[in-house]
């Protein structure tokens, strides 16, 4: 091997660790993390409203509902 290959060699070895011992390498695994764990957290929502229980909700109740907040009537018997 020449010189310029192991120089490279090199160069390129330590261009591929990652950057841990300085502060702006924990940052950016810091701020990654963050917003994985925030992703995470948006998925597992998305998930319970997928496949979680079904809750009744003021959209479900929209017929019931009248004027002064209290249950409409029953309608009278057919005759």
């Amino acid at each position: 091997m020449s010189a310029s290959e192991i120089a490279d060699n090199k160069w390129e070895l330590e261009a591929s660790k990652p950057p841990i011992s300085d502060v702006g390498g924990i940052l950016q695994i810091v701020v990654v993390t963050f917003f994985a764990a925030l992703f995470g957290w948006m998925l597992m929502f998305t998930f319970q409203g997928i496949f979680g229980s079904k809750r009744e909700t003021l959209a479900d109740a929209y017929s019931n509902l009248t004027v002064d907040g209290k249950k409409a009537p029953a309608a009278p018997p057919a005759e």
